[in-house]
């Protein structure tokens, strides 16, 4: 279901629970090779993924500045709306029509819960 355009006439669409959400985390959000609750941040608005229904991970990570510093991990969409306080809402922008900003505030409580639902689709080199 389209609920209405975005930036230059992109639909924002409505995403299902069934979905998966894409997040690059750089090597500075790591330690030992795990996640830390850092990597869980919201930056202006929203924490920055990308949408399963038009990304695949390798592109998501393409999108780093540095892709080689970062892995791609994924997360279920009903899994993120179960965290209290989350929003997922489809953001595309003329270069990345799977954006998608997961909105509400990041605390410590939030990021341990974003910790257990995510797992590496692309684990860091």
């Amino acid at each position: 279901m389209v609920e209405e355009s975005g930036i230059a006439g992109l639909d924002i669409e409505e995403i299902p629970d069934k979905d998966r959400l894409f997040m690059r985390v750089h090597s500075n959000n790591t330690k030992n090779g795990l996640l830390i609750p850092g990597a869980f941040k919201n930056h202006n608005d929203g924490m920055s993924t990308d949408w399963s229904k038009y990304s695949i991970p390798e592109q998501t990570r393409q999108r780093a500045k540095n892709p080689s510093r970062n892995g791609v991990i994924e997360m279920s969409v009903k899994d993120v709306r179960a965290i209290p306080g989350q929003r997922v809402q489809h953001t595309p922008i003329p270069s990345n029509r799977a954006h998608t900003d997961v909105l509400g505030e990041k605390d410590e409580e939030s990021r341990v819960k974003f910790l257990r639902i995510s797992r590496w689709a692309i684990p860091l080199e």
